[in-house]
């Protein structure tokens, strides 16, 4: 056996199971994308070409589900980074006693399932009787009830609260990782040369971990995007449409509208989306490297 051939070789059963369990579902939900494709006539499946995705381009639901995934994302994202930052930053600066039973707690809320989070929020959350309201009234900040998750003003912001809860962790330990790996010749060299803290952060901290920045909140803003789980459980995209986005308007299209051909349209676009927001982040992260080095 040549040499060269034993790499392939040796690589075979990973290009086995990349292309059965990614590769062949993405081909698929792309020709299926291609077929007017109704559950509840499974037998009849006609080629229609494009017409699904020029369906997408006049569905008024698809771009308010387009409107509400950018307010999910952008402001689920930067509440995150920034709280988590924050917290690396305290964490990585401070040393106290039971230093590590905290870092234990704070970490929780990563561990636990989505849908868990979900139901603990909606509860919290409850016009009538959640533990948001009872607080709110006891500190005399409102004088009646608020229905957070039945107002179309607050539905998508209660969601957009309990998901900033849970990603805080994930920056907090990334970053938090980071930090660590910082030399600390570089603050030491810092002080010497009569650098003030503001200066030090700019110069020495955030350069240092911007590739870790880069990755993470690539990751995050991609998993935020097609996550529904949380949306799903808190408010079904209600009230209306109020809190519907991108993701969970393919779910309810494939498995409530049993349209699985439409589905698998905007499941493509879905996943064009990612795409260019993944090209266009990483250039912007590649214009920074090259601009400070």
């Amino acid at each position: 056996m040549p040499r060269k051939s034993e790499p392939y070789l040796l690589l075979a059963p990973a290009y086995l199971l990349i292309g059965g369990f990614m590769l062949y579902p993405m081909v698929s939900v792309v020709l299926l994308s291609l077929h007017k494709y109704q559950l509840t006539d499974p037998l009849d499946r006609p080629f229609i070409g494009l017409d699904n995705y020029r369906a997408i381009l006049g569905d008024a639901h698809f771009l308010e589900s387009l409107a509400n995934s950018a307010v999910w994302v952008g402001l689920s994202l930067a509440a995150q980074f920034a709280l988590g930052f924050a917290l690396s930053l305290l964490l990585n600066t401070t040393s106290f006693r039971g230093k590590g039973l905290y870092q234990a707690v704070i970490f929780t809320p990563w561990a636990v399932s989505g849908f868990l989070i979900a139901l603990i929020w909606a509860w919290m959350l409850n016009g009538e009787f959640g533990l948001v309201n009872d607080l709110f009234l006891r500190f005399g900040l409102i004088d009646t009830k608020i229905g957070f998750l039945s107002n179309e003003r607050t539905a998508l912001l209660s969601c957009v609260v309990a998901n900033v809860w849970f990603g805080i962790t994930f920056f907090a330990i990334m970053l938090y990782a980071a930090l660590q790996a910082i030399p600390a010749s570089l603050y030491e060299a810092a002080d010497m040369d009569g650098a003030s803290a503001w200066q030090t952060f700019w110069r020495v901290t955030v350069p240092m971990v911007r590739p870790t920045i880069t990755v993470t909140v690539l990751l995050r803003a991609i998993w935020i995007f097609n996550w529904a789980d949380l949306i799903w459980v808190m408010t079904k995209g209600g009230p209306g449409a109020a809190s519907q986005t991108l993701a969970l308007y393919v779910f309810q299209k494939a498995f409530i509208g049993l349209d699985f051909g439409y589905a698998a349209a905007l499941g493509v676009t879905l996943a064009g989306l990612s795409l260019a927001f993944t090209v266009v982040w990483l250039r912007i992260g590649r214009f920074h490297e090259e601009a400070s080095a």
